[in-house]
């Protein structure tokens, strides 16, 4: 009935964890296809894999990124829905089986997630994705743009027909992958709800890329960039990721301005926040900026108190 797609590339370490969690699952009826997507720990990976042998299909290939691997796994899946946890996270026992309940029970659905809590990281330990991320209500493209995400792949379960029609991931797209997914699937007229009820842990860990704000917003702006194309260029559609795309370049300019700044480079720092206020017109970036060309110093002061 589910068909369990993980992808894994270099988590040799973490992947039994993964495992066993699916394999303690309440819900039994699912297959489990693991794809190595051309993993440098692979003989590591493999020596891993030799107790679940008979549990799983494993697939080998070599590394396209991790929407590849996914897409591989939908072409072999065999299930009614399909899940798509990564190789460092883990499920609880009732993942399933609540999320299967959950769509039965709000069948215009075509895809749910449920909230789960972080690991690994001191300063997230035990939190609740849904409750430090908020999205009331029906959810919208307009509401999950600004997130860049919407939904952690780990934790959805989506109808295998409605993946039919959305299409497979975009595999020019190495992270936000599974942001794209989501947009695409809200444009195409496609329903996702929020299982408002903790049914899984997510990993944080040194290679965890989408917790480091230099690698997430040009990822973002990148994801947002390809869905843009898709668009009808008048739409409002069209017109709110535009918005989406030059608040994040404006994100990227600030950080960047304020980072020179702070290391005396007030030429730099102006050059940054220009891009700033030209990709969103800002009144506290015309102040940084008159403040840089009078008075650079007390401006330096000064943003450094800036929230």
């Amino acid at each position: 009935m589910v068909s369990v797609i993980v992808p894994t590339y270099n988590t040799a370490r973490y992947i039994a964890e993964t495992l066993d969690s699916v394999l303690a699952q309440t819900f039994r009826e699912y297959e489990v296809i693991v794809v190595n997507d051309g993993s440098p720990d692979t003989p590591e990976l493999e020596r891993v894999l030799v107790k679940y042998q008979n549990q799983i299909r494993y697939i080998k290939q070599e590394n396209q990124g991790p929407s590849a691997a996914r897409n591989t796994g939908i072409r072999l899946a065999r299930g009614e829905f399909l899940a798509f946890p990564d190789s460092d996270d883990i499920w609880l026992p009732d993942f399933l089986a609540d999320q299967l309940k959950f769509l039965e029970e709000n069948p215009s659905l075509d895809m749910a997630c449920a909230d789960c809590v972080y690991f690994g990281d001191p300063d997230l330990e035990g939190k609740s994705w849904q409750s430090l991320d908020p999205i009331e209500g029906t959810v919208t493209l307009e509401k999950i743009l600004p997130t860049h995400g919407g939904a952690f792949a780990s934790f959805v379960l989506l109808r295998r027909e409605t993946a039919l029609k959305v299409g497979f991931f975009d595999e020019q797209l190495r992270l936000f992958e599974d942001y794209h997914y989501w947009l695409r699937l809200l444009y195409c007229g496609g329903k996702m709800g929020y299982l408002r009820k903790i049914l899984g842990k997510r990993r944080l860990h040194s290679e965890s890329l989408t917790y480091n704000q230099d690698v997430i917003i040009p990822h973002a702006i990148k994801a947002l960039q390809k869905f843009e194309a898709i668009l009808n260029p008048t739409g409002r559609e069209a017109r709110l990721v535009r918005r989406e795309i030059a608040f994040s370049q404006s994100r990227l300019a600030l950080k960047e301005g304020r980072r020179r700044l702070a290391a005396g480079d007030y030429q730099g720092a102006r050059e940054s926040f220009t891009k700033a206020q030209a990709a969103v017109d800002s009144r506290k970036v015309t102040f940084a900026l008159l403040g840089l060309r009078w008075a650079p110093q007390w401006t330096r002061w000064a943003i450094s108190r800036w929230t």
